[in-house]
């Protein structure tokens, strides 16, 4: 197994809020990108409960659903 290494986004200060003009809840980036990849993985019905025996066998649902979220993005349009 590999080591799993978390980078945390910074949080923006008040200023910086301040100097953007926004006010109340403003989304950092980082923290969406990993939020919106958890709302359309749990679109997957296979992938709501994990009942799988390796880690390789997950890993490899979690890429089909992926890869079927990419291909339902062109076809949408």
């Amino acid at each position: 197994m590999s080591k799993i290494q978390f980078e945390l986004s910074a949080k923006p200060s008040i200023a910086e809020i301040e100097a953007n003009g926004k006010s109340g809840f403003v989304a950092v980036a980082a923290r969406w990108v990993i939020e919106r990849s958890n709302a359309w993985v749990e679109r997957c019905k296979s992938l709501v409960k994990n009942f799988d025996r390796t880690l390789a066998r997950a890993n490899a649902k979690l890429k089909l659903c992926f890869i079927r979220l990419m291909l339902k993005r062109p076809a949408a349009s």
